[in-house]
């Protein structure tokens, strides 16, 4: 099983502000945003926010980042991205299997986006 290296987060503000000032890319679900910008680097980057105001439940909002890193780390994107995954309230109602549904289903509309353009 390959790693989630600290090569593979946006780690900084900077590198966040960077998806968050002018975003390339824009998909969403009722329980996901994901916000894309071509990646600086050669391989693409993740960085995941889920707010206390929409999950209040640490355990929760943990469950929730650790299944988006763990289908980024499963299925990467062929176009180098930085992405910045926000997780919505409607998250914590799902179970595991229908976020990783959702999630897919946002990667795949992504990857059309970046690969038409």
């Amino acid at each position: 099983m390959p790693a989630f290296p600290p090569t593979a987060r946006l780690s900084t503000p900077g590198h966040y502000q960077r998806v968050f000032d002018g975003p390339a890319y824009k998909v969403s679900s009722r329980a996901f945003l994901l916000l894309a910008q071509a990646a600086e680097a050669e391989s693409s980057r993740l960085g995941v926010i889920v707010a206390k105001k929409h999950i209040r439940r640490a355990s929760h909002r943990n469950r929730v980042k650790r299944l988006v890193r763990e289908h980024f780390r499963l299925t990467r994107l062929s176009v180098p991205l930085d992405l910045v995954v926000l997780a919505k309230a409607a998250a914590d109602q799902m179970d595991n299997a229908r976020v990783r549904e959702d999630l897919s289903v946002l990667w795949n509309k992504l990857e059309r986006a970046a690969l038409a353009s």
